[in-house]
């Protein structure tokens, strides 16, 4: 009876541990690590596809050009591979904002399920690569219509699980409003200030995954060690979830 008592005990503790919403203060951190994910996998993606993952702004001037049949030299339906990147976006947004509003977007349980879901799906890109479903260098080849959802959808959630954590000035897959909001910050020069340390640290992540992805991607194995690399951050940052503390009153430091 005392063994199944503790037993209860244990489920209850464990569930309420999954259930808690985690401390927000230090949650910046996988934000970032999520900054060097977008600029190794878009910048893989721009080179062996022709298209971004994350970065919607680029695919939707590449859609306008295509619509316009320009550049001449595009690969065939190069604009519907755009389209369809923007979608799979949204429909990552819509779904992980839909799914995790009942259940609280900073529950423990919440966010590590949706990091790991990413991390799975860019992994599954990378099979489709390494086992030839989709070509190397795909950059004529349609086939590729069966990576961009996947990949795609997975920076729509990202976003959402940014905006959830309360970290605006970390969008994870854009540098423009960051730029902005770096050079008109009135507080720029002021020794302590942690949102234009995020904003500056969020640009030098970008960059530095966007040249480690073309490094990478000049490799025999080009695109797929790219996926690979970024689907174990994104597995990583999932499981990091589940140690986050509980602190609920935690905000962003400003």
């Amino acid at each position: 009876m005392p063994s199944s008592t503790s037993e209860k005990h244990t489920k209850h503790s464990v569930r309420q541990y999954l259930a808690a919403n985690i401390s927000t203060r230090h949650a910046d951190l996988p934000l970032l690590a999520c900054c060097f994910v977008t600029g190794i996998i878009d910048a893989g993606a721009y080179n062996a596809w022709g298209t971004f993952m994350g970065m919607q702004t680029g695919n939707t001037i590449f859609l306008a050009l295509g619509v316009a049949g320009l550049p001449t030299n595009r690969a065939p339906l190069q604009w519907l591979r755009s389209l369809l990147a923007i979608l799979s976006f949204i429909m990552g947004s819509l779904l992980s904002s839909a799914i995790a509003r009942p259940f609280g977007p900073t529950r423990r349980l919440s966010l590590s399920i949706s990091f790991l879901l990413q991390g799975l799906s860019i992994l599954l890109a990378a099979i489709f690569i390494t086992t030839d479903v989709i070509p190397t260098n795909a950059t004529r080849s349609n086939r590729v219509m069966i990576g961009i959802p996947v990949l795609a959808w997975q920076f729509g959630a990202q976003v959402a699980a940014s905006r959830a954590l309360g970290y605006n000035e970390i969008p994870t897959t854009v540098l423009t409003s960051v730029y902005n909001d770096l050079a008109t910050d009135p507080r720029l020069w002021t020794r302590k200030n942690a949102k234009r340390n995020r904003r500056a640290a969020a640009a030098v992540l970008v960059l530095a995954g966007g040249i480690a992805g073309g490094w990478l991607s000049r490799l025999r194995v080009g695109f797929s060690i790219v996926l690979w690399t970024a689907g174990a951050i994104k597995l990583t940052i999932g499981l990091a979830w589940l140690a986050f503390g509980e602190a609920i009153a935690d905000g962003p430091d400003v």
